[in-house]
């Protein structure tokens, strides 16, 4: 078969998945194309993929008088790889795409992958379902990386909606001694001690990760006084282990400036464990090892990937209940409310001071994660359903 695949702007989740996706299918020996931003190729080298052709096109986050261009280029270049199979991820690829294949001559079939809810509110948000209805009324086929956001797809007039999972990169272990040495050298950094519990979170400073409602919980949970020592001995006559928090990835600057001026005023006035911001990183399996407890704090997540990686490495686990995450974890963590800092703060608590317990949730993660399909397993289920649709398109 030969199969284009469509995408936007991503350093993250959707990236990881279509490079997964390129990668394994021309293995395979199917004829694979991608199209995107030449910045998202920069950042996972579609274009040094054997068997990988990809074409740049930079689509733009929002709609505007611009986009008839886009969709003329957009078309020219579909046309240029004479594809049985255009499967677009997301919902600003999915709606240029869509535009792009309505008036080629041999029409490939067309699927959509939506791995966001939209979230708008007013007029934008009036805007966003009708486009998430011309989605959904348009493609063949219309992926869910989530329950809700299938039955979002059947509630709009899909003809046809379905949930294929974005698997988890795969996870290598991490020796002991590793992840020891990756804890020594945090503790170095950042000067906190060899006892402290490690509160790991990862994942771009946006405001969907909701960074905010961690900075609360911290408030509500005990730390060094102001100008008190991190040594053992300063720590005496407090209860409970030293907490640090780490997040870890990239960041949108204004959210970031906005998350940490939250926190350090919330530190100037009151005893709060300590923060540090980690930056993007490639070491997140050896940070998950070195982690004690592995916290989400997003407003929404189809099927987050670093909540699959904390699974696969046998974290415990604090997420909200929202969207694909509830299904995904299970009792293999503590689930709590949207927005729930309170919620958050007795968690982090009660797991700090509960060794057996924290354990008792590790292995249950660990179990859950040895589930997870795979990325080649996924990979299999598509060109299972791209050969059903090319056979119906056929019949």
């Amino acid at each position: 078969m030969r199969i284009v695949y469509v995408l936007g702007t991503s350093t993250g989740g959707v990236g990881t998945h279509v490079r997964a996706l390129a990668r394994d299918l021309a293995a395979a020996g199917h004829e694979l194309g991608v199209i995107g931003p030449a910045s998202t190729d920069e950042h996972f080298g579609f274009s040094a993929l054997p068997g990988v052709r990809f074409a740049a096109l930079d689509m733009g986050t929002g709609i505007g008088a611009r986009d008839g261009a886009l969709i003329i280029r957009l078309r020219r270049l579909i046309g240029s790889f004479d594809a049985d199979i255009v499967h677009a991820h997301g919902f600003r690829a999915g709606f240029v795409t869509l535009l792009a294949t309505r008036s080629i001559r041999h029409r490939p079939r067309l699927i959509i992958s939506l791995h966001n809810r939209a979230s708008g509110q007013g007029l934008r948000g009036t805007v966003e379902t009708g486009i998430e209805t011309l989605l959904a009324k348009g493609a063949d086929l219309t992926i869910g990386a989530s329950a809700d956001l299938v039955d979002r797809a059947r509630e709009l007039g899909a003809r046809d909606a379905r949930f294929v999972p974005a698997a988890a990169p795969e996870v290598l272990e991490v020796p002991a001694e590793a992840a020891d040495a990756t804890r020594a050298a945090l503790a170095a950094e950042f000067g906190f001690g060899p006892d402290a519990l490690i509160v790991l979170a990862v994942g771009r400073v946006a405001p969907q990760k909701n960074y905010p409602m961690l900075v609360r919980a911290l408030g509500c949970l005990g730390g060094p006084e102001p100008g008190e020592s991190h040594e053992p001995n300063a720590r005496s006559e407090r209860q409970g282990p030293e907490l640090v928090v780490l997040i870890a990835g990239a960041a949108d600057q204004a959210v970031l400036d906005e998350v940490h001026g939250q926190y350090e005023d919330l530190a100037a006035t009151s005893a709060v464990p300590a923060l540090h911001f980690l930056g993007p990183r490639g070491d997140i399996a050896e940070l998950n090892a070195a982690a004690d407890l592995y916290v989400l704090t997003s407003v929404w997540e189809a099927r987050a990937l670093v909540l699959q990686e904390a699974l696969i490495s046998g974290r415990a686990i604090i997420a909200t209940s929202t969207g694909g995450t509830t299904e995904l974890v299970g009792d293999a963590g503590i689930l709590i409310d949207d927005d729930d800092d309170m919620g958050l703060a007795a968690a982090i608590a009660e797991l700090a001071s509960d060794p057996a317990r924290r354990a008792q949730l590790a292995a249950r993660a660990k179990a859950r994660g040895a589930q997870l399909p795979d990325e080649r397993e996924v990979a299999k289920e598509l060109v299972g359903i791209y050969t059903e649709l090319m056979s119906s398109q056929v019949g």
